[in-house]
């Protein structure tokens, strides 16, 4: 059993194959993202990493990429400890998914994925504010503040995680342009990058970072903490363990305010840096999120350090703590 599925499953039993696989999936501390809930990116790379196991799953990257996958959250609410039940099933062309809570008939999270499937507005969307080199981007950048046990940003967790940190790009007119790298630092080998199949990055790696940028990028629209609603990402192929990226998100719009109802998007993408600097895309993605009060609070409270999460709700617009 890979790393990859191990973590994701544990020593969780398939039940099915071929057309439709179900299996179970343990939410232990392992998946936090908010505290004491799990981070959405974990059920949605479980989702593809089963459908890989699908009969009708392209057997090369040139029947596979580009392709899509969209994810719906919404249904019952789900905590660390539950445990939750994932069905894939293979379609014409693709895939759906859908982890179910309960007896609830909503799903915590469904998905459809579509091989060989392009969107080129999100694509245009991300080179549009993608800088032409890793040089333009050598600016003074401010650095975000970050969680101890969160699967993405958490410093101090006992179990593996993607260890990423985030910096508000500096652009000098809106500031709302989220970064995070990975493989410039030599520990990225035993956090990010331990996230690898057959030695390209796992999809769960991608879909969970991604979410994460686009979540802080809309904050510093919004000044809101917020849980994913809709959620789309495009893959353009797939990354050697040895590449270097760049993850950007850009806070689009806000609608509503906080207290009451509110809404934001985000858009985002990853771009692999090449030796002279320029970049490639090789995923875009754009997201819908409803903003939470109680986690704008726990925002305050428990990101550190306390003057990097200060600095980030004035620069958001937000009161000082």
């Amino acid at each position: 059993m890979t790393f990859v599925r191990e973590f994701l499953f544990g020593r969780s039993s398939i039940n099915g194959s071929g057309h439709h696989i179900g299996m179970d999936l343990f939410m232990t501390p392992h998946t936090e993202g908010w505290i004491g809930i799990p981070h959405g990116g974990i059920g949605m790379g479980a989702i593809l990493e089963l459908t890989t196991w699908l009969d009708g799953h392209p057997p090369d990257d040139r029947a596979l990429y580009p392709y899509s996958a969209d994810f719906r959250m919404g249904g019952s609410a789900v905590r660390v400890g539950d445990r939750v039940r994932i069905e894939v099933t293979a379609a014409d062309e693709g895939a759906s998914g859908k982890i179910l809570a309960g007896q609830d008939a909503l799903p915590y999270i469904s998905a459809v994925v579509s091989y060989q499937n392009d969107d080129l507005e999100k694509r245009d969307t991300f080179i549009s504010y993608l800088p032409r080199s890793f040089r333009d981007m050598d600016r003074q950048s401010i650095a975000l503040p970050y969680y101890r046990n969160c699967f993405v940003c958490g410093v101090d967790r006992q179990q593996p995680g993607l260890r990423r940190k985030f910096q508000l790009l500096d652009t000098g007119d809106s500031r709302n342009i989220v970064i995070s790298t990975v493989g410039f630092e030599p520990g990225d080998q035993e956090t990010f990058l331990c996230f690898q199949r057959d030695g390209k990055i796992h999809p769960v790696a991608f879909l969970a970072l991604l979410d994460e940028t686009m979540g802080w990028a809309g904050f510093m629209r919004s000044a809101s903490g917020g849980v994913s609603v809709r959620l789309s990402y495009t893959f353009y192929r797939g990354v050697d363990v040895d590449e270097r990226l760049v993850f950007l998100a850009r806070g689009e719009k806000v609608k509503g305010r906080g207290g009451s109802r509110m809404l934001f998007w985000s858009s985002g993408g990853a771009a692999v840096v090449r030796k002279d600097g320029t970049f490639e895309p090789v995923a875009v993605a754009s997201g819908q999120f409803l903003g939470v009060p109680d986690l704008t609070e726990q925002m305050r409270k428990e990101l550190i350090p306390q003057e990097w999460t200060r600095r980030a709700f004035e620069l958001a617009g937000a009161s000082p703590l």
